[in-house]
């Protein structure tokens, strides 16, 4: 491939020539791999446990992920397979949340058993860690069957897939269930009872798998590079960049970082990202190249344990990650802290959380309707990236709250939701103010009732200087929230209340307010940054899946 030559152009002459007459071969036939923005490299196949002959006396344990209604099921199915194969009814393990993957204390209970049934997966997260604890405890030679919803059963295949078992051991059932009557709930047990038996007897079946983008796909505009990059799939829905080999070395320097270095198996399918395949993508989001090391840094920082991010990319939830920046490369990059800091408008910002978010399309697979399963989703999923306003901030900025340096450029992310709007009209004291951002938490539906993260307060300049004059800073502003931002448990649905009491528990246990739920377990659970322009109005930004923020240091050479 000469250089400087566009992807798009030797990609449309292997399409064109690679199937059919060779005889007039192009001159330059082949695209250079490096400049492929999609991994498709699989890991390595798990091989399923070995099926049971039969099932009479077999122990058998059971995996309750605290679905609504997981538990009336999986009774049913427990006193069914009793009766009809007599069985030997083993342990059932319930997760805190639908979220978590199983503990070891956890497989170390299931090892005593023969057999292990789970259910079920009704939502994009509960779908995801079930495929996870699934294709784990398979891998230990014990099979397992996993029950899912008609809406999230081809979701799981893909998953699985991404895992190695393309022949994940599943049985369907009809959705939704968190909603269903419970004589329906033992109804759709009783119709399936026979093909979980099946499953846990017979050999494992490959799945229906559709292809996660359309392979080789041509196009109908001849010469049109923008409908290639659809065609392929290359694209969020909106026109990409080409890519070059000059650009992507200007990322690699720009990073000071080894082409071919690993980052790390990007989730949902787990597909090795190199540095240069992450420069691909950021030339794609129209990055330039001063802007690379802060998305590489970010997804870094995305991998971490304590982000979830395969947890965030599952769910049905609104979550996505979002970018915070901090230190000096704010201006030396133009980052925007100020107005419209959500918004668009700025190209650093814009393109460095869209190449985030091409990564994992690209690279980890993640797409929308196969593995994101995102009831309505949000703008943060097209690139969600602010930076602070630190020289509008009268408090220390969010990167020296988590220990670095003023002088040092890093990155944070943290599973969000989009930012709920706070106007504090008519306020003229910091204590009113505060008033109105303990007021906007304690409206119901909201994720950081569930989720214990923490929510995340984005104070706009306006607002932190009358709050600072009025002698309230961040901790006085946490220690508000925390005591203060408390629903009470009258205003929730019976089963609501009852699902809090098993999700909440460090709130019950450790806070013992037994009347409410706070929308943080501690104070130091509620963070605060200065971003915005003018004006009365700052923002509530739920959070979820993270375990709370990670932040990273931007690295570049010297």
């Amino acid at each position: 491939m000469q250089a400087g030559q566009p992807a798009a152009v030797a990609l449309q002459q292997r399409q064109d020539y690679g199937g059919g007459d060779q005889s007039e071969p192009p001159s330059e036939p082949l695209v250079d791999p490096n400049l492929e923005p999609v991994v498709t490299t699989e890991p390595a196949a798990v091989r399923p446990a070995r099926a049971l002959a039969n099932l009479a006396g077999r122990r058998i344990a059971f995996v309750d992920n605290s679905k609504v209604n997981a538990d009336l099921f999986l009774a049913r199915l427990a006193e069914l397979l009793v009766d009809r194969f007599a069985i030997a009814a083993g342990p059932t393990i319930r997760k805190a949340a639908p979220k978590d993957r199983l503990s070891d204390k956890d497989f170390g209970a299931l090892a005593a058993c023969e057999a292990v049934v789970q259910c079920f997966g009704d939502c994009g997260t509960s779908t995801s860690m079930s495929v996870a604890d699934a294709v784990e405890i398979e891998r230990r030679g014990i099979p397992t069957v996993t029950v899912f919803s008609t809406a999230f059963a081809q979701a799981a295949r893909v998953q699985a897939a991404g895992r190695g078992m393309a022949n994940l051991r599943l049985v369907k059932i009809p959705h939704p269930m968190h909603t269903a009557p419970r004589d329906l709930v033992r109804q759709r047990a009783d119709a399936v009872i026979e093909l979980l038996a099946g499953a846990l007897t017979g050999a494992a079946v490959q799945g229906d798998e559709r292809a996660a983008r359309p392979d080789g796909a041509r196009t109908n505009a001849e010469g049109d590079d923008q409908e290639l990059f659809f065609a392929r799939g290359w694209t969020d829905g909106l026109p990409v960049n080409l890519p070059t080999a000059e650009k992507v070395q200007l990322m690699l320097a720009a990073a000071g970082r080894g082409a071919h270095e690993p980052v790390g198996p990007i989730p949902p399918r787990w597909r090795m990202a190199t540095v240069e395949k992450i420069a691909v993508n950021a030339v794609l989001a129209g990055c330039r190249p001063e802007y690379f090391p802060v998305v590489l840094a970010a997804v870094e920082a995305l991998l971490e344990e304590d982000c979830q991010l395969y947890g965030i990319q599952t769910a049905t939830n609104t979550t996505a990650p979002l970018i915070i920046v901090n230190g000096p490369i704010v201006d030396e990059i133009d980052l925007n802290a100020r107005g419209n800091v959500f918004g668009q408008g700025a190209r650093a910002n814009a393109t460095i959380g869209r190449a985030v978010q091409l990564v994992f399309r690209n690279i980890g697979g993640d797409i929308a309707g196969e593995t994101d399963m995102a009831t309505h989703g949000q703008a943060g999923k097209f690139t969600a990236c602010i930076a602070e306003a630190e020289a509008n901030s009268p408090w220390t900025p969010f990167h020296v709250d988590a220990g670095f340096g003023r002088d040092e450029s890093t990155v944070t992310v943290i599973g969000a939701s989009a930012p709920h709007n706070i106007f504090t009209y008519g306020c003229e004291t910091g204590e009113e103010i505060l008033d109105q951002f303990i007021g906007a938490m304690t409206g119901l539906g909201h994720n950081n009732i569930i989720f214990p993260t923490g929510p995340l307060l984005v104070v706009s300049p306006e607002h932190a200087g009358t709050l600072a004059r009025d002698g309230i800073g961040k901790a006085e502003i946490a220690r508000a929230v925390f005591e203060r931002a408390r629903i009470p448990l009258a205003r929730f649905a019976p089963r609501t209340v009852k699902g809090l009491h098993h999700r909440r528990t460090r709130w019950f246990a450790e806070v013992r307010d037994p009347d409410h739920i706070g929308v943080a377990d501690r104070a130091e659970d509620v963070y605060v940054m200065v971003a915005g322009g003018a004006g009365i109005h700052s923002l509530f930004v739920p959070t979820a899946f993270s375990f709370h923020p990670v932040t990273r240091r931007i690295g570049r050479p010297a």
